[in-house]
């Protein structure tokens, strides 16, 4: 049976959503470094939503954002921090937060929260 018109519209334009969907996903997921939140007393790692006011380095009410860049581990929530930076990514670079809590090595894919620039 041919093909109508009506049918035709609907199966591309179901096509072209899917697509933006993949394509949206992988940009979230497209981040040069993992910004994990730090307690600056104790230098472990606490969890994200601690520091999701700010979205800068530094601290800030006695936590802050540690940096650990694409192929490095990652500390789970409650473990030392080690491998990243307090210091922004350069302006070329991305961050993303909500790094999965057990930690692991930063990777395309391991974020589940907002992805941010720096610089510019």
């Amino acid at each position: 049976m041919p093909m109508t018109r009506k049918s035709a519209a609907v199966t591309v334009g179901a096509v072209a959503l899917a697509s933006l969907g993949i394509y949206a996903a992988a940009q979230d997921d497209d981040n040069d470094y993992a910004g994990v939140c730090v307690d600056q007393a104790t230098q472990t790692r606490i969890s994200d939503d601690r520091c999701d006011d700010h979205h800068s380095a530094g601290f800030h009410g006695g936590h802050g954002w540690y940096f650990v860049p694409r192929g490095v581990a990652a500390p789970a929530i409650g473990s030392r921090i080690s491998g990243g930076s307090f210091a922004a990514p350069p302006s070329s670079r991305s961050w993303g937060t909500g790094f999965r809590s057990e930690g692991g090595v930063v990777t395309r894919g391991g974020f589940s929260g907002h992805g941010f620039s720096v610089g510019g």
